[in-house]
């Protein structure tokens, strides 16, 4: 039968998905605090480290490594999921007030979806170019200044975007653990 290489599809990729958002969430601040605690010296990237800077273009370089891949990772489950979320709606009993789990679940995955577009191709984008601009111009501290500040608004948007991501994939894996049961299709024979 097709139901357990759907479920299998669905709840490989919606874990993967979920836990790729977690890390997404949880190692940024681990890695601006060690990085921030070893106080690192960059004199190829700026001459001098005031406030630390040196140590927040680090972590941030790191980050966004991290982050780049996890995108990746994140835009790939949201495509192998689609496929199987489709398979559930084929398969799972949608009579009446059971159409209710499988329509929550739709709607976060089509809300997780733009979370990460958002995140990938808006967010993200602006958060590197801010950190590029910075570091281009470190010796001019007006342009620099006023650099650093959008590099850290746009960083604080892109979390707030992971952590609406984080929860909206919560809810649809507490959702989709509350689906209905499967339907005996009648096949002909």
């Amino acid at each position: 039968m097709l139901h357990p290489l759907i479920d299998a599809l669905y709840w490989l990729t919606l874990s993967a998905w979920f836990g790729a958002v977690l890390v997404s969430a949880m190692i940024p601040p681990i890695i601006h605090k060690t990085i921030n605690d070893a106080d690192p010296t960059l004199p190829l990237v700026l001459s001098v480290n005031l406030d630390k800077q040196h140590s927040i273009l680090l972590a941030g370089g790191v980050v966004s490594e991290i982050l780049k891949m996890l995108f990746r990772l994140e835009a790939i489950c949201a495509l192998v999921f689609l496929p199987a979320l489709v398979g559930k709606w084929f398969m799972v009993d949608v009579a009446g007030s059971n159409v209710i789990m499988p329509l929550m679940v739709t709607a976060l995955y089509l809300i997780s979806v733009a979370f990460v577009l958002y995140g990938w191709r808006v967010v993200y984008p602006k958060v590197i170019r801010h950190r590029e601009r910075y570091i281009e111009n470190a010796d001019d501290p007006d342009v620099a200044n006023a650099e650093l500040d959008s590099f850290d608004r746009y960083s604080i948007e892109l979390f707030a975007v992971v952590r609406n991501l984080l929860f909206s994939l919560l809810g649809a894996v507490l959702f989709s653990a509350a689906l209905p049961p499967y339907v005996q299709r009648l096949t002909a024979t």
